[in-house]
């Protein structure tokens, strides 16, 4: 529609004329009705000032639609919470709702392309030759005591020859030979009697130094296929510290086919940074093999987190070829705790690379929402943001997502002023409320600060309450000076119930009554049908007509003035005014307007105003 103010209509159908208390029926009903020929999105706000409001139906406190012309109907119940004024405001936003289609990053729901395979060839490290062609068997001859005994005794005598020509000048080359020969067959025998140490001893009489450290070597590891603690014992003996560790190395090797957990346990005692990882990598790799759940158990004893992450990679891939998916899930966010580790306090590209690799697998392997996980709780921004991106084609996609803008525009907006009162509520005051009662804000706050109140008090086909509260409101903010109004539509012609009604709203509304400045006029107003002009009739009181026309005067000729003293003074509701209120600060005038005043709201405020 060209013009969206007129977009919406609403229409007020049932508005309260009453004084506002709670516990009684304060309803307002509105009227809404969609202007457009399309369907509309409005948005109603109701704000209440010393009110609660409920609103039903409960789906317009959200975004209404209503159809092409549609009419819909709300209903406000209003709940003072305080005494004088409440003030509700009515809002409507008309909702103009736009779609339209953004990209947007969403996490795939599997990745499109299998990189496993060649991620895990790609890290599985390369198993290199360590060790030798070592035949304990050579170095083990089984041989009782007493034959051991006997060759003690031999080797004795032959050195004893030995030294005899040694002594005498003279050299045998070959009873040297014989003698060396027999150390070695003697120091292989003493193995199999589990006397290493004899042995040992023999192999360090040899007069070769290479020769007898390459024997020592291999009388050692014969044993340590024998008996390993015993060996491994001799081995921390050693005060040569290259001797230890070449020993060590050799039976950590021997070891690896026979016992893999404890050729592990040796080869983690190896300083040398190169050999003991070639060494641990050669004995993970058998175990790996054979045993790949073993593998992982183990890997608590590899202490640096390269080697352990080189393992790890190589433990998933042989997971991966048994299909043994639990544990191959559990040693990748192994290998992404240790990588994190390292990118967090050395950044390295070669472990950057790695730490890629391994999220790739798990979007692979549990799925790319995983991998997204791990990606969104990552501790470092600058890791998040890089790695997002290297790996955005596995584990995202950009799809089109439909987006709604919603606009508002203010095309309603109007508030309403309404008497409340919360503070005193008698079975009385409760009546005089649900029989369309009200009373002016001014003496509900206890203001008194006017010297002329109008009492409305007989039933009409009409609510006298929206003139008056109009008048009062008007008077009120252009002008210095005040009214007062008090309404009371009699239904029952002012029975004992209606009376007593009266006089107990009365006296508790009007209580500080003595607090007003000076004396206060009160009409007793009236309503009469049209008489051609309006016309003004007052009951006649001393000095009375005179007071009126000099106030009324200034309208001039457009209403009639009439002073009464006969039917229109006195009266029962009159007579009952004048023993509630107090004479000396009251003084209770009749006064009846004719029709034509309601239905001329500028001449009825211009009389109001001329009497002030």
């Amino acid at each position: 529609m060209s013009n969206a103010d007129k977009i919406i209509s609403l229409n007020i159908t049932r508005f309260p004329q009453n004084l506002l208390i709670p516990g009684i029926d304060n309803s307002i009903s509105i009227q809404a009705i969609n202007n457009s020929s399309k369907i509309e999105n409005f948005k109603f706000d109701f704000e209440g000032e010393n009110l609660n409001i409920k609103i039903d139906p409960d789906n317009f406190k959200e975004i209404t639609e209503f159809g092409p012309g549609d009419t819909k109907n709300i209903d406000l119940k209003l709940e003072p919470t305080s005494d004088g004024s409440g003030k509700i405001t009515i809002n409507v936003y008309w909702l103009q709702i736009t779609e339209y289609t953004v990209k947007v990053q969403k996490v795939r729901d599997h990745i499109q392309e299998s990189k496993l395979k060649k991620i895990l060839e790609k890290n599985a490290f390369s198993v290199p030759k360590i060790g030798d062609l070592f035949n304990p068997d050579d170095f083990v001859i089984d041989m009782k005591k007493d034959v051991i005994k006997k060759a003690e005794q031999h080797l004795e005598k032959l050195r004893e020859d030995y030294n005899s020509l040694q002594s005498s000048g003279s050299k045998n080359s070959e009873l040297l030979e014989e003698i060396e020969k027999h150390l070695k067959h003697l120091a292989k025998g003493y193995l199999s009697v589990n006397n290493p140490l004899r042995g040992l001893e023999l192999v360090l009489m040899l007069s070769k130094k290479k020769e007898q450290t390459d024997f020592y070597y291999n009388i050692i590891r014969a044993y340590g296929l024998k008996n390993l603690d015993s060996t491994l014992q001799i081995v921390n003996n050693l005060t040569d510290l290259n001797s230890k560790q070449q020993l060590l190395k050799f039976l950590a090797i021997d070891q690896a086919n026979i016992n893999p957990e404890q050729a592990l346990k040796i080869g983690v005692l190896i300083q040398e940074t190169s050999t003991k990882e070639n060494l641990l990598i050669n004995i993970y790799s058998k175990i790996i093999g054979s045993n790949p759940l073993l593998a992982l158990k183990l890997i608590g004893l590899i202490e640096d987190d390269i080697l352990k992450i080189k393992i790890l990679f190589n433990i998933a891939k042989k997971l991966k070829e048994r299909d043994i998916g639990s544990e191959l899930v559990i040693v990748l966010n192994l290998i992404i705790e240790k990588l994190l580790k390292l990118l967090n306090t050395n950044y390295k590209k070669q472990n950057y690379k790695m730490f890629k690799d391994a999220i790739t697998l798990v979007a692979e392997i549990e799925g790319p929402a995983k991998a997204h996980s791990i990606i969104e709780n990552l501790p470092i921004q600058e890791l998040k943001d890089k790695i997002s991106k290297d790996i955005f084609n596995d584990i995202y996609v950009m799809v089109d997502e439909i987006r709604i803008k919603t606009e508002s525009k203010l095309v309603f907006s109007q508030y309403f002023l309404l008497n409340i009162f919360s503070s005193i509520i008698n079975n009385e005051i409760k009546n005089f409320c649900l029989t369309g009662g009200n009373i002016s804000n001014n003496i509900l706050t206890n203001d008194f600060n006017f010297n002329i109140a109008f009492l409305s008090l007989f039933g009409f086909d009409f609510s006298i309450f929206p003139i008056l509260d109009r008048v009062y409101n008007d008077i009120k903010y252009s002008s210095k000076k005040s009214i007062a109004y008090y309404v009371f539509p009699s239904r029952l012609n002012y029975n004992d119930n209606e009376l007593r009604t009266l006089k107990t709203s009365i006296n508790q509304f009007f209580k500080n009554l003595k607090n007003a400045s000076g004396q206060i006029l009160i009409f007793n107003l009236d309503f009469i049908p049209y008489l051609g002009k309006p016309t003004v009739i007052v009951s006649d009181d001393s000095g009375l007509e005179q007071v009126f026309q000099s106030k009324v005067k200034k309208i001039g000729e457009s209403i009639n003035l009439i002073v009464d003293n006969s039917f229109f003074k006195g009266g029962k509701v009159s007579d009952y005014l004048k023993e509630i209120f107090p004479s000396n600060k009251c003084r209770i005038i009749n006064i009846v307007l004719s029709y034509e005043f309601i239905n001329d709201y500028g001449i009825f405020k211009t009389f109001i105003q001329s009497l002030l």
